[in-house]
């Protein structure tokens, strides 16, 4: 008795087998012999298939930004008055452009026109959290009023105290700050992604 269930099960799985890899469509008949409701199997549209169906794309990881419930950066000051002047000076919101998801806000129709032409430049590091605590590995929002700006970046940072802290050994501090970065922001590759497909 055995033996003839092991050798019954046996043949239901070459039948299955057959019948999804099948490129026709195979129809049980008869079906009611067997205790079984009839049933269709479509080669081309079966399981195999659903399982061959390439996965969605996902898109692109939305990038860290201290901004206000508004979606603006730098509580509205204009980075290009920080960079080219070294200066803090609130922009208007009539001179205003939108870069990697925060809206930044200028103080001429000339600042945003140079920030249009290359946001990366002028964008503060660490998605305008302070760099001081970012060099300790936490996000903590800043003071629109301390700042600096190193080799053509702009840091900002949460308290006088910190960005002195900070600026005291400028190239360690940064390589940490930015070593924390990754793990708020990873980079972004879409070729390494695509090889992974994912």
């Amino acid at each position: 008795m055995k033996r003839l269930q092991g050798s019954s099960l046996f043949a239901t799985f070459v039948a299955i087998s057959c019948a999804i890899g099948a490129s026709y469509i195979v129809k049980a008949e008869n079906s009611q012999d067997f205790g079984v409701s009839k049933t269709t199997i479509s080669g081309d549209h079966g399981l195999l298939a659903q399982a061959a169906a390439p996965a969605a794309k996902k898109a692109a990881p939305k990038p860290k930004v201290n901004v206000d419930k508004s979606g603006v950066i730098l509580k509205g000051y204009d980075a290009v008055e920080y960079v080219e002047q070294n200066r803090a000076a609130k922009g208007d919101p009539k001179f205003s452009s939108t870069y990697r998801t925060a809206t930044y806000y200028f103080t001429s129709a000339a600042h945003k026109a140079a920030f249009d032409k290359n946001p990366a430049k002028y964008a503060p590091q660490y998605g305008g959290f302070c760099a001081e605590s970012m060099s300790r590995g936490k996000l903590v929002d800043i003071d629109p009023n301390v700042f600096f700006v190193y080799k053509g970046k702009l840091y900002v940072c949460s308290t006088a105290k910190g960005a002195k802290t900070f600026y005291s050994n400028p190239e360690v501090n940064i390589k940490k700050a930015d070593k924390n970065w990754e793990t708020y922001e990873p980079p972004y590759n879409p070729g390494l992604r695509r090889y992974f497909g994912s």
